[in-house]
């Protein structure tokens, strides 16, 4: 179990394209954005913008390709032979990403904290944690999910864009949606980027929450039992192998 955990702990970090996006591209965003608009007020929902946007690439897209790495490697066929059940296997693995994001989250929120001079209290950091805690591991589950469903590296791309898009332009990460169409903040409120951010503007005290910040944590926990579930229901130990679910369900029993 210790073994697995360091080993894709190992792997999350030899991941260089998904650490880019996570945290160079993050940074570069911040000071591109924090420039263009120079606007003291805007600072804070960069910020929290840039971080939310940081945990989406690192825990839906950096698994997603991980995973589908390790598949077409036949590195799961080992472990298919072993008495480890799916569900703890996935487990540990969103684990391992989750804490390595919630590291890679509180480094672009030092360099945000310092380039627009916002001063972040050491228990606003503590309640960030956690908060980073509960978004990395939904969109860690989510990348897991859409790694089951994609046959290569094409598809991952296909499938993870179905949810970029609506997650970025359904939530207020970098802009007001008070005049947006109802459709848009519809579709928003399906998803689970903006009830993160929420929960991360409250915990750091950037910015006002669109609402009960007990209700975004509510909804992420859902989000996060309900897709590592449907993660554990749909795993496949093989690339090209068909997803059966009950047989599955009967390793998680």
């Amino acid at each position: 179990m210790i073994t697995i955990f360091r080993t894709m702990l190992v792997t999350s970090i030899r991941d260089k394209i998904t650490l880019f996006y996570s945290i160079i591209f993050p940074i570069v965003l911040l000071i591109g954005l924090g420039y263009y608009f120079d606007n003291v007020a805007y600072h804070p929902r960069l910020l929290t913008g840039v971080i939310a946007l940081s945990s989406l690439f690192w825990g839906l897209s950096g698994i997603a390709f991980q995973v589908h790495g390790h598949r077409s490697r036949g590195v799961y066929k080992l472990l298919k032979l072993t008495p480890f059940s799916t569900f703890r296997f996935i487990l540990l693995i969103a684990a391992a990403r989750t804490v390595l994001g919630i590291a890679i989250n509180l480094l672009v929120l030092l360099i945000g904290s310092l380039l627009f001079d916002i001063a972040v209290s050491p228990g606003e950091v503590l309640w960030a944690i956690g908060a980073m805690l509960i978004g990395i591991l939904c969109f860690t589950c989510m990348g897991f999910l859409i790694s089951n469903f994609a046959n290569n590296e094409a598809q991952i791309n296909m499938i993870s864009n179905l949810f970029f898009l609506p997650m970025i332009f359904g939530s207020d990460a970098f802009y007001s949606l008070d005049h947006a169409p109802d459709w848009v903040v519809k579709m928003g409120e399906l998803f689970p980027l903006g009830y993160y951010l929420n929960i991360l503007r409250a915990a750091t005290g950037l910015g006002a929450s669109d609402q009960s910040v007990y209700v975004s944590i509510l909804v992420l926990i859902v989000y996060v039992f309900g897709l590592l579930l449907l993660a554990a229901l749909t795993f496949k130990w093989e690339l090209n192998a068909e997803i059966r679910l009950k047989e599955v369900k009967n390793s998680l029993s």
